[in-house]
């Protein structure tokens, strides 16, 4: 993983900055490539599948994948841009954050062409979680980088890590609903146990509400009743106080 991390940065500092279309064709055809294996099942399958009701339909993947495409490959020769050998003015750091995010770009694609085979060819919903999590954290990491280096590549980075958050979420939707084994076994019932715990929570603040206000309702009663028994008394205190001086006028 390291030797592919450094060949990865040599690679895309050296061709990205000279060639625009090298940069933009380069993750589609990738991903055009490592789909091709699983375009025949792919929709089929992905139909097959228990989803819940915000999964996207399969026809929305293939113009998704195409715009994010164009959006972080054109984000990474703006980057590249930073380390090519008429950048000598800049700063050490700039490049330096250049080459690193070019690597943590160059293993984010390397997950990113994996994930399709794992999950529509091979049928391994749990594998393809775990590639969807590393792809998501390096997308992060990715930003992080190239923000350093670029603040209109790092935006353009942004819908990448939306989208990849939330096909993360989908994958593991999918995974506790179709899957079989001991972890999701594990998951689900951790999910019931927490959603069961959650409504406990919910249940248990509502009597507190409840006994709140019931409670309130007595007190304001009773502070009602002092303050009625109060008047009462001042009443009685004034009145008397006006028969004794009216007495003693006499």
């Amino acid at each position: 993983m390291d030797n592919f991390y450094h060949s990865s940065q040599n690679i895309l500092n050296t061709n990205l900055a000279r060639y625009p279309a090298l940069a933009v064709g380069l993750p589609l055809v990738g991903g055009f490539i490592s789909a091709t294996p699983s375009t025949r099942s792919a929709k089929g399958y992905y139909e097959s599948l228990q989803k819940s009701s915000w999964a996207p339909p399969a026809s929305l993947f293939g113009p998704a994948w195409t715009g994010l495409y164009l959006s972080i490959g054109y984000a990474s020769h703006l980057v590249a841009l930073h380390t090519g050998p008429s950048t000598g003015a800049l700063q050490p750091t700039i490049q330096s954050a250049a080459r690193t995010g070019l690597g943590l770009y160059g293993l984010n694609l390397a997950l990113n062409f994996a994930w399709s085979p794992l999950f529509f060819w091979k049928k391994q919903i749990g594998a393809g979680l775990v590639t969807a999590g590393g792809l998501f954290t390096s997308a992060v990491a990715v930003s992080y980088y190239f923000f350093k280096v670029d603040k209109v590549a790092g935006y353009l980075t942004l819908p990448y890590i939306a989208w990849l958050g939330y096909a993360t979420a989908l994958n593991y939707d999918i995974w506790i609903k179709n899957a079989q084994g001991p972890a999701v076994n594990h998951a689900r019932k951790f999910g019931k146990d927490a959603n069961r715990l959650g409504q406990d929570v919910n249940n248990a603040a509502r009597h507190a509400k409840s006994g709140l206000e019931s409670e309130a309702k007595h007190v304001k009663e009773d502070v009602k009743d002092a303050a009625r028994n109060a008047n009462k008394n001042a009443k009685s205190a004034i009145d008397s106080t006006s028969d004794r001086l009216d007495r003693e006028l006499r």
